[in-house]
């Protein structure tokens, strides 16, 4: 600048710059093929030489530009000549001083050119460098890297001409500056010049000579050079840095631990073992001789190995197993390199002793946590298989060993071990015969003295995974083991001999006559009885305190390894339970002895298993009774017995009990005499009976089990004499909960034992129960009895009954009584009396009935009563006169027994109750003999039991009076029995009933009862049938309801059953208020049975007897649900046949009588109200009232079904995994598994009886469940509905239906759907509001087409095609009233199409044909609904349910307004502006089920291309062309854009699509698009430029550089334009492949040229950088060799812009913002080529970025000299850049601020602004960068190409959310 600041005046120098400018213009225009380039330079040559005395050069940007230019490696020598001559002049003119300031204007041409000079130009060329670059010495330092990448080309084969002299120019170089430096320089290029690899090897090894010396300080940049070419492709590469390090770099040298760190040590050898895996003897040949060192003998080389090589390699391998990847290949690598380094014995032997158990750890991990672990599992199999067991297992054994009896044991090592176990073939006999038995018993040893110790309670989880390791290990040994007798001969006990590890280690590798064999001065160490086995396994393993060497070892086995195994078994069992289980230590409450079951669980399974081998071995021995005498005795045995009854938790007792059992019974190892005696048995007995309560459901199955075994046991009966005594009990309480308890015992033996001839004598106490005075214990009988009339058990007995009567002074008076919120008229007495005495006289008149039958019966019916009698009787029947005179003794009989059932004792403690309670039930039995046969008694007297016993029963179910209700209920009966159908008339035409009411009963009694308001005989019968029909219903639904009643559930079910077909004319007073109260007593039980499931699961499956939770008295068993199960099935059968009446019932039922949900009816003037004789019953009618079969149809199912639905749920959930894993068979489970098989067995039973009675409705009911299990299912149109439909419930359960087919379900949706579609239903009774009003056609739809999806085979829809393509033929006719139908036949179609086109069935060319029409013709009726082109208006159908209740304008609807939902709405309504939201959602879910699911598999559907172009083609006019028009800013609706990518994968179809798509391109709005967008247009972009090449000359012919002709022409709207068409070539380049557009490389060459001659402030400069980012990452590096001069050139001229002292523009102004961008983008591109670091690029970087040691060691002894550097420092204010604080390289240092390493280390550009305002926003990029770019280098990064792609499309789009936040995008896009 200076020299011509001297000239600038001169006139001379004027004419000379105006010479120079007019040749360089002429280069343009003349400058055509190779002869012009002679001739344009000889004349740029002859313009310098007119002016000598000026040295100085014009334009010399430009000239070094044309003088590169013209060193293209196509053109001819003659033309390098010549430009060499015009350098040389220059360089010549200039001085040294100046070529080095323009030493990177000139290089640009001259440092690449060397390798491609033909030989008769290289010696000019190396003439030009030794005359005048070379003298500028030290001044070369910063160019350092860039010379040798230069020369380097020279030295690629040795021996060429120019070798020798190459070779000593580079000695030259090397001696301008100290030597370390330039072999820096060196590492550098070989790190990034893969080409340059082996000419700098050849130089290195000819040049290293003292390695100490040589290397300098930091050797670290020199260890990634070589592990980055070890890393090579190429093999001789690879070759060479080898023998570099064999002969150059030898690992023992003197002082080789200073040069070199251990990390860079490491990371060496991590990438020279990596050389094994290409599988190449000459590469493996020079690794091991590096590793193993230069001496001769074996011992020699394993010296050096151990002492030189092992730990790097080990660390280095160690390491490369723990790395986190995420693909398969990766983590093979290490177990590849692995296995190949076990070819060499000498390396892989040590190597793997020392990374066995890493090699492990690593692929556990991996297993656990990859999802390519089981692939995984394979490499590593191949690398267990070249290992010998021994190691194998000293490795294992010493995870066990290292570990002391304080610190526990390791879980993680346990579960190491385990998974080597579960992972390998461990089948060997080695491993089998010798390595599990020692490794089992030394893991029991373990535990047994860990058991002794102080924390032993604080690992209990450790042992339970020891224990279950043991249990693995245990079934793994096979019996051989056990069956293992010692040979007599020593010598063939050595054929099967385990060397220890020293013989392995010398013997491995060896030929087989290398092997020592056994010689006799060896000595066999043999283990016997009493010796220590831990002793004995370190000895075997080289663990223990001798080492003892060369000795034969034959393993623990045989009977010896049972004896073993047990001792350690007996003595933790006798330690866990005398110090853990058996003591109450209140001070530990984290530890209880329940926190041990799993322990004892495990240990006691192990010691069966064991016993179970030992009997096997020695049971037909005669040393069998003297091995179970010494084995299995001992404190431990009694340890054992003491947890059967000194222990609360079951599971302890469970495991106890069994293995004494077991080894008593199974394998007669112990004596029975230990359980011999009756205290012993009793204490055991009474622990198991009290896991039979009700509390314990889930143990009832085991508990029986065992005492069962315990009975088998005890020989004198002791079980059975204890359990008698529970069954005498005087305490009745007790008593009763042990009739119960043996009630389940004897239930549950039936299943698994044979009780007929056991426990007899319980079962006759109990049958003695039957005639006990007390009545609960006779009803424990009774019920007990019922229980086993299922079992085919059922036994009658008669008892002698006694019954006495009261006489005249018993005084008796009437009260109301209040109970709950129940009202009663009590007669109560009123003094105490004889009442034993009418207890024996009725007990003995039931005797007399029963003995006498009918001849008795008959007597006391035809004979009347004496006089005498009638008079002390007055008060029976005081008002009816003449009844005195025709009173038989049957008449007085039963109203003196009703008379005192209906007696009460108020005063509950009385001792009158007891007895009273007597009478009743006496009393009643009575009356049942006298009433149950209609010929003895007439229906007056029986209508009078009924009303009777009705009232008394309601008064029963209030005050839980179970014992009278259990006899009245057959009173009951017979009274429903002889009263035959309740109806307006008797049956068989006899007359009305006369009402004979409670008023008029008592109305003479002498009891002081006096009601004077008798009711009005004239009320109407049919009133009064109507009143008893309510009552009816009211107790049977109370019965029912009550949980005090539960425990006579059966009985009343029984009654109800039986009563069914006499209430038949009652259904809505009778029938349906029983339907609903089951079925809400069915939801309970779920409820309850849920809670005690989860309960259960959260105690681990056990409680203990003194449980402090709280469980109802009367909880529902599942006995009580298969009860409930059969009165609804029965109920709902009657009401389903056809002699069941369509009028339903006598009464009309109000709405208030009861509610209609599933709740307990609520029962109106419950008892004082109701039972009056007119109860003011509203009336409906008739014509309202429901009929019961549709009632049942369409109210019932749906509610039965849900309920069913619940309770399979139940049992789904009920399994849980938290469970710990138990050895023996869990009681919840078994329990769990038994209640499950009965409950779904019969809840099938009750769905196949309805499906065979009413299949449609049923299958009606199970898709109104389904669409509430889903009720957004309508509306999720974009969603596969099939995956909703393959775990749901209620289609498991529909296919679980017996008897049901798919087909018939299926063709009974279609019929449902077509109804549904078609307004044409069924007639329903529906219940207002209810959801089942609600469920549309499309439902139903909806739910076919997951029901079809979740079925396995295709053969059942091959079937019903033919009725599926005629349902959706059906609505063509009316296309436009079905529209808003289409999309979901649409998917139901398409679904049924997809899984059909593969099979057979299709194969028919009529049905295909008829399938595609069909299918074409929907497909155009969707596509039309989503153009909005199927008519105008709105025309949505309420297919989405509204709001229960309520209609669209909010108000209620009625039956009649939901019948017209289901028709398609009217004109008027079309006018309502709500659904006009419902209409867009239908029309983008149809679009968004086109583009997911139509086009992509249209061509598998419709295989005629024309059919499937007409669809294309009506879905690009009618939906995808309008939404491209009228897009606005915010860019085109992403459904409409999917539907348009996924047409665009059609290839035939392109002709439909290609102009619209062009034009939006074309517009200038285009980039306004987010990233998603951008993905889907690259794929379009991608099919147009491949259909059409011919567009991509159009997009260039775009960009222009000549201003347009128009007169008034926006000069800044032309820049945009010619800025926007730049970006779109951009962006078609960057949407195509690698190499995709390499054709037209020359084309966009000579656009870019041109477009760089206009002005800086232009803004399409930003564009061209941009659009060489992309083409530096779509093209091949070398074909853009002919860019560089321009680049480059332009970038010099643009950094020279800020370096001068002038400006030329003024800051904030805006053509300084706009250079600034400029500057940004030009910033970027050099910010992705340090990234790149591409080969062509490395002789240029040093001009931009300094890339040598200097800018770690800051060394800066000059000013800057690259350009970013230089720019920097000007920023700063010519702040001195040696001043930086910058850390050492080596310790990973990542730039703040910036995301330059990715997580995976990968690097990235700094850069990731979209623009700035002031350049001086760079300022940290500029200072920064040189220092990135050489770490980035040193960490042998490689580039993040996905990032980098990110980076590039942020920078291609217009869009809110880029990259100026943080990278928070780019980060997220990548992560």
């Amino acid at each position: 600048m200076r020299e011509q600041e001297k000239y600038r005046k001169d006139p001379h120098y004027k004419r000379y710059v105006q010479q120079v400018e007019r040749h360089l213009q002429s280069f343009d225009k003349e400058v055509n093929e190779w002869a012009d380039f002679i001739s344009f330079l000889g004349k740029l040559l002859k313009a310098f030489q007119a002016y000598p005395q000026i040295p100085v050069i014009p334009r010399k940007l430009l000239v070094a530009k044309r003088l590169a230019q013209s060193l293209n490696p196509g053109l001819p020598p003659g033309v390098h000549e010549k430009a060499l001559e015009v350098y040389e002049y220059i360089f010549k003119s200039i001085g040294s001083e100046q070529l080095t300031e323009d030493l990177p204007i000139y290089s640009q041409g001259l440092f690449p050119f060397f390798q491609y000079a033909a030989m008769s130009v290289k010696p000019q060329l190396i003439g030009l460098y030794e005359q005048y670059m070379f003298p500028l010495k030290e001044k070369l330092r910063p160019v350092m890297k860039a010379f040798i990448i230069a020369l380097l080309p020279g030295l690629e084969e040795e021996g060429s001409e120019f070798f020798d002299k190459v070779l000593s120019l580079l000695d030259y170089l090397s001696g301008i500056v100290e030597k370390s430096y330039f072999l820096q320089s060196m590492w550098l290029v070989l790190i990034t010049c893969p080409a340059l690899r082996t000419p700098a090897l050849n130089i290195t090894s000819m040049r290293i000579k003292d390695v100490a010396v040589d290397l300098g300080d930091d050797v670290g940049i020199m260890v990634r050079a070589f592990s980055a070419t070890l890393g090579d492709k190429q093999v001789l590469v690879q070759r060479a840095i080898l023998e570099l390090l064999v002969v150059n770099f030898p690992l023992k040298v003197d002082n080789f631990g200073d040069i070199m760190q251990k990390d860079d040590l490491i990371l060496l050898m991590k990438s020279a073992t990596s050389v094994v895996l290409r599988k190449d003897m000459s590469l493996n040949r020079r690794l091991y001789a590096w590793l193993l060192g230069p001496g001769e003998h074996i011992e020699q080389q394993i010296e050096h190995f151990q002492a030189y090589a092992k730990s790097a390699v080990v660390s280095a391998l160690k390491g490369s197993f723990f790395m986190n990847v995420d693909d398969l290949v990766n983590a093979q690598r290490p177990y590849k390199i692995l296995i190949s380094l076990m070819d060499k014995w000498e390396i892989g032997q040590p190597i793997v002793q020392e990374l066995f158990i890493d090699v492990l750890w690593s692929l556990k991990k991996h297993v656990d946590k990859s999802e390519f672990g089981v692939d995984l599992l394979q490499t590593a199999n191949m690398f267990m298989e070249m290992i010998e067991p021994y190691l194998i297992w000293m490795k294992l054994y010493g995870l066990l060993d290292k570990f002391s009896s304080k610190d526990g044991l390791d879980t993680a090592a346990l579960d190491l071990v385990e998974f080597v176990l579960n992972s390998f073939k461990l089948h060997e006999e080695e491993i089998e015969q010798i390595h599990l038995p020692l490794f089992l018993t030394a893991l029991l040893c373990k535990l047994q003295s860990f058991a002794n110790d102080s924390k032993f309670s604080a690992n209990i989880s450790q042992v339970e995974t020891a224990l279950k390791l043991a249990l693995d290990i245990f079934q793994k040994i096979p019996n051989s083991v056990f069956n293992y007798r010692v040979q007599k001969s020593a010598t063939e006990r050595r054929n099967s001999i385990i060397k220890p590890e020293s013989q392995l280690e010398n013997n491995t590798g060896s030929s087989n006559e290398d092997i020592p064999t056994s010689s006799s001065s060896q000595v066999d160490l043999d283990f016997i009885s009493g010796m220590d086995p831990v002793k004995y396994i370190n000895d075997f393993y080289l663990y223990g305190s001798e080492n003892i060497a060369n000795k034969e070892f034959s393993g623990i086995r045989g009977r010896l390894l049972a004896e073993e195994l047990l001792k350690t078994l007996q003595g933790f069992l006798n330690c866990v339970i005398t110090q853990y289980i058996l003591p109450k230590n209140d001070d530990n409450k984290e530890t209880t002895p329940g926190s041990f079951a799993v322990i004892m669980d495990r240990a006691c399974g192990l010691l069966r298993a064991v016993s179970m081998k030992l009997y096997h071995i020695e049971r037909d021995t005669k040393e069998y009774e003297a091995a179970a005498s010494k084995l299995y005795t001992g404190e431990w045995v009694n340890s054992l017995l003491k947890c059967c009854y000194m222990v609360e938790h079951f599971d302890i007792i469970d495991s106890a009990l069994s293995t004494l059992l077991d080894l008593i019974i199974g394998r007669r190892l112990i004596l029975p005499c230990l359980l011999d005696s009756k205290q012993q048995i009793r204490d055991i007995v009474d622990t198991l009976w009290r896991f039979l309560g009700p509390h314990y459901n889930v143990l009832h199955l085991r508990s029986s089990q065992l005492i069962w075994k315990l009975k088998d046991v005890s020989h004198a009966n002791y079980v059975e004499a204890v359990i008698s005594e529970y069954l005498i009990q005087k305490d009745t309480s007790i008593r009763l909960a042990n009739f119960e308890r043996f009630g389940i015992f004897w239930m549950l033996s039936a299943e698994f034992y044979d009780t007929d001839a056991a426990f007899s004598q319980q079962m006759f106490l109990v049958l003695d129960s039957l005639r006990d005075e007390n009545p609960s214990t006779r009803r424990a009988g009774e019920t007990w009895m019922r229980w086993n009339r299922t079992n085919k058990s059922y036994i009658r007995i008669l008892q002698p009954i006694v019954r006495i009567l009261c006489d005249s002074k018993i005084i008796r008076k009437n009260l109301e009584l209040q109970i709950d919120d129940g009202t009663f008229d009590v007669v109560h007495y009123e003094k105490p009396f004889n009442q034993a005495q009418v207890d024996y006289v009725f007990q003995t008149l039931s005797t007399m009935c029963r003995v006498g039958g009918r001849a008795f019966l008959n007597a006391i019916h035809i004979s009347p009563v004496k006089a005498e009698l009638v008079n002390s009787c007055t008060w029976l029947f005081r008002g009816n006169e003449n009844s005195s005179s025709t009173m038989s003794y049957s008449e007085l009989f039963i109203k003196i027994a009703l008379l005192y059932i209906e007696s009460e004792v108020l005063d509950t403690s009385s001792s009158m109750n007891i007895l009273n309670q007597q009478i009743h039930l006496h009393a009643s039995e009575f009356l049942l003999y006298l009433i149950e046969n209609p010929e003895f008694v007439n229906n007056e007297i029986v209508y009078l039991v009924h009303e009777a016993v009705l009232r008394k029963l309601l008064y029963c179910i209030y005050a839980k009076h179970l014992d009278l209700q259990a006899k009245l209920l057959p009173l009951l009966r017979s009274t429903i029995i002889n009263l035959g159908p309740l109806n307006e008339n008797f049956v068989n035409g006899s007359p009305l009933i006369k009402k004979i009411t409670t008023e008029q009963y008592y109305s003479s009694s002498p009891t002081g009862y006096n009601s004077s308001d008798a009711k009005d005989e004239a009320t109407s019968d049919l009133k009064h049938l109507r009143v008893l029909a309510l009552h009816i219903s009211q107790v049977f639904t109370m019965a029912l309801s009550k949980l005090s009643n539960r425990p006579l559930l059966q009985e009343w079910m029984d009654l109800i059953e039986m009563s069914i077909p006499y209430f038949r004319q009652s259904f809505n007073s009778i029938l349906m208020p029983l339907i609903l109260c089951i079925c809400e007593q069915l939801k309970y039980w779920k409820t309850e049975t849920k809670h005690q499931y989860d309960l259960m699961m959260n105690k681990h499956g056990s409680i203990s007897p003194n449980s402090s939770q709280t469980i109802d008295d009367h909880a529902m068993s599942d006995w009580d649900i298969i009860t409930l199960f059969n009165g609804f099935e029965e109920i709902v059968k009657d009401c389903l046949n056809k002699h069941t009446t369509e009028d339903g019932d006598i009464t009309p039922h109000g709405t208030k009588s009861y509610d209609t949900t599933l709740g307990i009816p609520t029962l109106t003037g419950y008892v004082t109200g109701v039972f009056a004789s007119d109860s003011g019953v509203n009336e409906i009618p008739a014509s309202e009232q429901p009929k019961p079969r549709d009632y049942i149809l369409y109210n019932v199912f749906p509610n039965i079904v849900a309920i069913i639905l619940d309770m399979w749920t139940v049992f789904k959930d009920a399994y849980s995994s938290n469970q710990p894993i138990k050895a023996g068979i869990s009681p919840f489970d078994i329990s769990l598994a038994h209640t499950e098989t009965r409950v779904k067995s019969r809840i099938k039973e009750l769905l196949d009886v309805l499906y065979k009675k009413s299949h449609a409705e049923l299958v009606e009911a199970f898709v109104e469940l389904w669409y509430i299990e889903n009720p957004d299912i309508t509306a999720a149109v974009s969603e596969q509905a099939t995956s909703k439909g393959r775990n749901s419930t209620v289609i498991e359960v529909l296919k679980d239906i017996p008897g049901s087919s798919i087909p018939k379900i299926i063709n009974t949706l279609l019929i449902n759907a077509r109804g549904r579609s078609l307004g044409v239903q069924t007639p329903k009774v529906r219940k207002p509001g209810s959801k089942a009003n609600k469920l549309t056609d499309v439902m139903v739809l909806r739910f076919i087409e997951a029901y079809c999806d979740s079925l396995e085979g295709l053969e059942p829809l091959v079937k019903v095609w033919p009725q599926c393509i005629s349902y959706v033929k059906d609505h063509f006719a009316q296309a436009t009233t079905y529209k808003y139908l289409f999309p979901n036949i649409l998917r139901f179609m398409h679904g049924l199409a997809d899984k059909l086109c593969t099979t057979d069935y299709f194969d028919d060319k009529k049905v295909r044909k008829d399938m595609q029409d069909v299918y074409q013709r929907v497909l155009d009726y969707c596509i039309l609904i989503s153009g909005r082109s199927f008519d105008q208006g709105l025309w949505i159908r309420r297919s989405t349910p509204l709001p229960e209740g309520e209609d669209e304008n909010g108000e209620e609807n009625d039956e009649n307004e939901a019948e017209k939902s289901r028709t398609t709405v009217p004109m008027q309504e079309e006018k309502k502006a709500p659904h006009k939201s419902k209409e867009e959602i239908l029309i983008d879910q149809t679009n968004q089920y086109l583009a997911n699911i139509v086009i992509p598999n249209i061509r598998r559907l419709l295989a005629d291309h024309d059919k499937i172009v007409a669809i294309l083609t009506n879905l690009m006019y009618y939906v995808i062309a309008p939404s491209l028009k009228n897009r606005t800013n915010a860019g085109i609706n992403p459904i409409v854009l999917d539907l348009l990518c996924e047409t665009s994968k059609i290839s035939f179809a392109y002709r439909v699509w290609r102009k619209e798509a062009w034009d939006v391109f074309i517009d200038n709005r285009f980039f306004n698009m987010a990233p998603t967008a951008a993905k889907k247009w690259r794929i379009i972009m991608q099919t147009i430029m491949t259909s059409e090449k011919e567009r991509f000359t159009e997009v260039l012919t775009r960009i222009t550089t000549t201003p347009a002709n128009a007169l008034f022409v926006n000069k800044e709207q032309e820049a945009l334009n010619r800025a926007l068409n730049l970006r779109r070539l951009s962006f078609i380049i960057y949407c195509g492949k690698v190499d995709h557009y390499l054709s037209q490389l020359p084309n966009i060459h000579e656009k870019l040229v041109e477009l760089f001659k206009l002005g800086f402030t232009e803004i399409v400069h930003a564009e061209i950088y941009l659009c060489l980012r992309i083409l530096m990452c779509r093209l091949p590096n070398q074909r853009l060799s002919s860019f560089w001069p321009v680049i480059l050139t332009e970038l010099l001229r643009l950094c020279g812009t800020y370096l001068s002292t002038e400006t030329p523009f003024k800051e904030g102004s805006k053509e300084a913002t706009d250079i600034a961008n400029v500057f940004l983008a030009a910033c970027k591109f050099l910010d992705l080529l340090f990234v790149l670091q591409t080969n062509s690029f490395q002789s240029h970087e040093w001009m931009f970025i300094s890339n040598t040691i200097n800018v770690v060691r800051h060394s800066l002894e000059y000013s800057p000299y690259a350009l970013l550097d230089k720019l920097a420092d000007h920023l700063s204010g010519h702040e001195d850049l040696t001043k930086l604080q910058l850390d050492n390289l080596s310790s990973n240092q990542v730039i703040s601020g910036t995301h330059t390493i990715s997580p995976e280390g990968k690097k990235r550009p700094m850069l990731t602004l979209h623009s700035i305002t002031n350049i001086k926003q760079l300022e940290f990029f500029l200072r920064n960068i040189s220092l990135y770019v050489y770490h980035s280098t040193y960490t042998l990064a490689e580039p993040d190409i996905s990032y980098i792609e990110i980076l590039l499309e942020s920078d291609l789009l217009e869009y809110s959310g880029g990259l100026e936040a943080g990278n928070q995008d780019v980060d997220s896009d990548v992560s």
